[in-house]
């Protein structure tokens, strides 16, 4: 099998493990990016769960071949600007959009939630990430519900860290929507 085919099926059956399960979950990180409009090319999967579900998640998934997919609770994200925590809430599960990825219809978690991961994270090319890159092309494709964002910020305390970053990408992304159609991300 090719890497997407691998994928789509690995994808395929989480989906089917962690829904005969019941277990409420959401794609993020750079293949939610991917969802929102980013075209790099999607390498892993990275699901989040709730704390609270994170043991039976594994026991749903021990009998499926996960490599290249990463199930997590709770991240702590450390930076040189303090330390931050992300993880799934039920807003966050409220607001869940479902999206396709590989053939595959699955939970992404809001492309909001998706921002404040990547814009905290912050890695760059020499960690084989694109975090900056993603953001961009995450608010030019996507409609942003800035009141949620906002709200979002404050639950992580991340707004010493991103604040400041993400003002700019807003204002030029409202000026390049203008001038050019969406999804042209990575292309």
């Amino acid at each position: 099998m090719k890497g997407n085919e691998i994928l789509h099926a690995r994808l395929a059956a989480i989906k089917d493990g962690l829904g005969r399960a019941g277990i409420r979950w959401g794609v993020f990180a750079g293949a939610a990016a991917y969802c929102y409009g980013s075209r790099r090319e999607v390498t892993d999967i990275d699901i989040l769960v709730r704390v609270e579900d994170l043991h039976e998640a594994k026991i749903a998934l021990k009998n499926i071949n996960i490599d290249c997919i990463d199930v997590v609770a709770n991240l702590e994200i450390q930076t040189n600007h303090g330390n931050f925590r992300f993880f799934m809430d039920d807003e966050m599960v409220e607001r869940i959009r479902w999206k396709q990825l590989f053939g595959v219809s699955i939970p992404v978690i809001p492309v909001e939630d998706n921002i404040i991961f990547k814009a905290i994270a912050q890695r760059e090319e020499d960690q084989r990430k694109h975090d900056l890159e993603d953001l961009r092309c995450m608010i030019e494709n996507e409609e942003i519900d800035l009141k949620y964002l906002e709200k979002r910020i404050r639950k992580f305390r991340a707004y010493g860290r991103i604040g400041l970053l993400l003002q700019p990408m807003f204002r030029d992304a409202r000026m390049r929507r203008k001038q050019r159609p969406r999804n042209t991300c990575g292309k």
